[in-house]
């Protein structure tokens, strides 16, 4: 695999790794033979609340980085933040950010706390994600056809956007989780 240069999260440097014929001495394998999967899945547990930290960021710097252009830039003799339509708009943006960041916060307390964390850092990544999107793609909106370009930030955050619903598990692979433990809840 080639070292592709990626849409988003460019200072990440991401490439293929090939462990083919691989032979690991006893001594330097890490956990129990054959749990592998289980210590895997143990991590992405833990790595959704830090996407779901990652992506509220995102979102909040996506709205930091618009809503000044709204209060210094006239439509129509008025600031473009104060028409309603407007308002509403980033009123609603700015509610979600807080869901996002209070659904975080709640996972990363009950990991914190040794409690199950699993189902609420699938719904924190999960949701933390959509508002990551919706909120880089309305910025993009509002700062009209220079959010689109690359003398703002807003751009970067749409295209770094995208990844939150794809790494540590698509958000499909968070809404099975969830589903899970909604069902168990009923179902005993």
């Amino acid at each position: 695999m080639k070292n592709n240069i990626q849409l988003g999260i460019r200072a990440s440097s991401t490439c293929g790794l090939s462990f083919d014929d691989i032979k690991v001495p006893e001594s330097q394998v890490l956990g129990e033979i054959g749990k592998g999967y289980k210590i895997a899945i143990e991590i992405l547990n833990e790595g959704r609340i830090g996407i779901a930290a990652q992506m509220v960021g995102l979102a909040q710097g996506a709205l930091d980085a618009s809503l000044p252009y709204m209060f210094e830039r006239k439509q129509f003799g008025s600031l473009i933040g104060d028409f309603q339509g407007m308002q509403f708009q980033y009123a609603q943006i700015a509610t979600e950010i807080e869901a996002a960041r209070l659904l975080t916060y709640n996972a990363a307390r009950l990991k914190q706390e040794g409690k199950g964390f699993v189902k609420e850092a699938a719904m924190a990544k999960l949701y933390s994600s959509q508002v990551a999107e919706r909120a880089s793609s309305k910025a993009i909106e509002w700062v009209g056809g220079v959010g689109f370009t690359r003398e703002f930030p807003i751009e970067k955050f749409y295209r770094d956007s995208r990844i939150g619903a794809i790494y540590e598990g698509t958000s499909n692979i968070q809404l099975q989780t969830i589903a899970k433990f909604v069902k168990s809840s009923y179902t005993k």
